[in-house]
């Protein structure tokens, strides 16, 4: 089978490597080739740029869209994104099925669908609008007008989505609840047409290592931006003797904590983004990994932090609480920074609970989350849906 994956929006192949997260993101499509033979092509919003990437994608199709989007002007963007599928109607007329990486830009798949009958799935790594309500500021009149305009359009979006969808994944099982009761999906579900495929983890490389620990070194990997709740987890390590905390990734937060543990002389370290071809013998030379967010869908951080066997600490959430059993496979806590330095204070005491926690971790992904594993269930999925 033929199938298109279009990028979230605005989103690139360049952006994917400068975030360190390219092989990660190829590998599923990679190994969907590998074993069943599928032709594969990326709709992607970079430039020509992103052809110096065709070596390592091998027999994956690249199609750059913004050579066909010339203007600067954010909205414009946008409004041409909304004519690509005529553009590429010779392409699309070849695929067999379409495929969204992510919520945002699945307009592109839904004209398709309208406009040349393609079966599409609409792909969410976390809800869109779940999150966005929980977590956009509302203070204030221009504050709570901007929120209630992003709401409408985020809601509009994912109702479109959907409705026309003939397939839908998602990463999280909560989030599967609140799409069938919010948009009246209780038909697609009974009939099989959602699907929840946890996000996928490479066993035979994301595996326990002989290396030596860093003693009381604990690390954090993935975007620093407000929702992955970094201040608190810096100012957790206010009184915390003895333990050092070492930031992996990027993002519109970073000078901001850098300045803020400068300021308060904390015991932190910015290692900036590394390709997570190199993060798992990284991962193994720490003895405690955190992700203390205030929301998450299904984070690829922690899943290969377990799949190390390292002992995991997460915040008591939707997204990480149904992945981390407390005290079983990893340790849960709460969002304050108080919460945080007593869990790290808890589990570093404690070389045997981490241990345990670590070898329960390394169990539950190789049972739940393995690469070949997830690929089989995405392409029975895409299957199911053309019916074959």
């Amino acid at each position: 089978m033929r199938v298109l994956l279009t990028f979230t929006y605005g989103v690139s192949l360049n952006d994917w490597n400068d975030r360190g997260i390219i092989t990660r993101e190829i590998s599923l499509y990679k190994k969907l080739i590998e074993n069943n033979k599928n032709k594969f092509y990326f709709l992607t919003f970079g430039t020509d740029n992103d052809f110096k990437y065709s070596e390592l994608l091998e027999k994956i199709e690249i199609i750059p869209v913004f050579d066909k989007i010339t203007s600067q002007i954010p909205k414009f963007h946008f409004i041409k994104s909304l004519l690509l599928p005529i553009r590429l109607k010779k392409l699309l007329n070849d695929v067999d099925v379409i495929k969204t990486n992510q919520i945002r830009g699945s307009w592109i798949a839904c004209i398709t669908k309208i406009l040349f009958r393609k079966k599409i799935i609409i792909r969410g790594g976390y809800d869109w609008l779940s999150r966005y309500k929980d977590s956009a500021t509302k203070n204030g009149i221009k504050s709570y007008l901007k929120y209630l305009i992003n709401y409408i359009w985020i809601f509009l979006t994912e109702l479109f989505a959907f409705r026309l969808a003939d397939g839908i994944i998602l990463t999280n099982i909560e989030d599967i609840s609140f799409i069938v009761k919010c948009f009246k999906l209780k038909k697609k579900y009974k009939n099989g047409k959602i699907k929840f495929i946890i996000n996928f983890v490479d066993t035979d490389i994301f595996k326990p290592l002989s290396v030596r620990k860093k003693e009381k070194h604990i690390i954090f990997i993935g975007n620093i931006k407000k929702v992955k709740n970094l201040e608190n987890l810096c100012r957790a390590f206010k009184d915390l003797k003895g333990f050092c905390l070492d930031i992996i990734g990027n993002g519109p937060c970073t000078k901001r904590l850098m300045y803020m543990v400068k300021e308060l002389d904390l015991n932190v370290n910015f290692l900036g983004t590394i390709p997570n071809n190199k993060i798992p013998e990284i991962l193994n030379q720490y003895e405690m990994f955190i992700l203390p967010s205030y929301y998450e869908g299904n984070p690829k951080a922690l899943l290969e932090a377990m799949s190390c066997g390292i002992a995991c600490i997460g915040s008591n959430i939707q997204g990480i609480n149904s992945i981390i059993k407390h005290k079983e496979n990893g340790y849960l806590c709460g969002t304050s920074h108080i919460e945080i330095r007593k869990a790290i204070e808890k589990l570093g005491a404690d070389e045997n609970l981490r241990s345990k926690l670590g070898k329960n971790a390394r169990n539950y992904i190789v049972e739940n989350c393995s690469l070949k594993s997830i690929a089989q269930q995405e392409y029975l999925f895409y299957r199911k849906i053309l019916g074959r």
